[in-house]
């Protein structure tokens, strides 16, 4: 009879170790569930990736949405019928000002004239109002600053059918300006300048515009602004590349390397939607011979101003501006003594 090994000599030896191995019951289940494993977090890995790929999306998809809620909301419709008409004002009333943006099309802003008026102020609101439902702050500012007031307004913030951004937001700021110069006689540059929240990014993103154009500013109050946009964003998405991903970041810091002239800022302690390390950081990257912190201890972000502290900040701002004058002329005479 044929031996069988050597008939069939790929069979393999029973007495052969390696053989006993291989044909061990619980190899197949070591090496299956390693198979298995691998596979599973390969999926899993996957699945992450998509959904972290779809959140970036939406990110890009909702920035204006998240970043300007106002132009979203219904509009207010005014109950007072007032419109300012420069042949007939109306001293103490506020009324509706309207003029032209860079694209033709009208803005309406609110515009209260103040009859011996000190300083003449341009307001520019935050994110999550309209301009026309801010009537009781113009008339605050208006008699706590002894100034004209003018809350001026974006577009799409008034109608619907336009998407506001960085871009058009600061526009609409060099367009409220330069009316309200003309309107009042007076030159851009001793125009004040206050921006609240965002309106403060529009308020550093109109001082670098009309440096741009040549013009200076003198005097600029931010209120619970930022050093950016996309470092408040960056803060809160902490999990997404919000600096990569954001269009309209309004670096504040990098919009103000330019000015020269006086700054007072204001910020709530224990403000959450724009920390206070956000306006601190923007205060102290600023190189500027005269500037002024304020600090609320309880203000939140969408708190009252007190009164006050609104009186207080009008007063520095007004000071710091007198001294710089001061020193300019005085330098001035200087130089001219030097050159004599």
């Amino acid at each position: 009879m044929p031996n069988e090994s050597a008939a069939h000599p790929e069979q393999a030896n029973p007495a052969d170790p390696k053989t006993d191995e291989a044909n061990s019951p619980g190899s197949h289940k070591t090496r299956k569930p390693k198979a298995s494993i691998r596979r599973r977090v390969l999926r899993t890995s996957a699945l992450l990736g998509v959904l972290y790929v779809v959140m970036c999306v939406g990110m890009v998809v909702m920035e204006t949405r998240l970043l300007f809620p106002g132009a979203y909301s219904d509009t207010s419709i005014l109950m007072d019928p007032n419109r300012f008409s420069l042949d007939h004002p109306t001293p103490g009333v506020v009324e509706t000002m309207t003029y032209p943006a860079v694209d033709g099309s009208d803005l309406e802003s609110r515009l209260l004239i103040r009859e011996g008026a000190d300083d003449v102020i341009l307001f520019l609101h935050g994110n999550g109002i309209h301009a026309d439902e801010m009537d009781g702050w113009t008339r605050r500012l208006s008699d706590g600053w002894n100034a004209t007031v003018l809350t001026a307004e974006y577009r799409g913030f008034q109608s619907d059918g336009f998407t506001p951004t960085e871009t058009s937001t600061i526009e609409d700021a060099v367009s409220a300006i330069d009316a309200l110069s003309e309107v009042t006689g007076t030159p851009v540059s001793r125009i004040m300048i206050y921006g609240r929240s965002l309106g403060g990014g529009v308020a550093c993103g109109l001082v670098a515009a009309l440096h741009e154009r040549g013009d200076s500013t003198e005097a600029l109050l931010l209120d619970r602004t930022f050093d950016s946009a996309a470092s408040v964003g960056a803060d809160r998405f902490f999990f997404l590349p919000v600096r990569w991903l954001m269009k309209n970041q309004y670096d504040s810091v990098q919009a103000l390397e330019n000015y020269r002239g006086v700054l007072v800022q204001i910020h709530g302690t224990p403000d959450r939607i724009v920390p206070q390390k956000n306006g601190r950081a923007l205060h102290d990257s600023l190189a500027l011979e005269h500037k002024e912190w304020i600090e609320e201890p309880s203000m939140f972000h969408n708190d009252r101003l007190p009164t006050k502290t609104l009186n207080d900040a009008g007063r520095k701002l007004k000071a710091l501006r007198t001294l710089a004058f001061l020193q300019t002329d005085v330098a001035a005479i200087e130089s001219s003594a030097a050159a004599e």
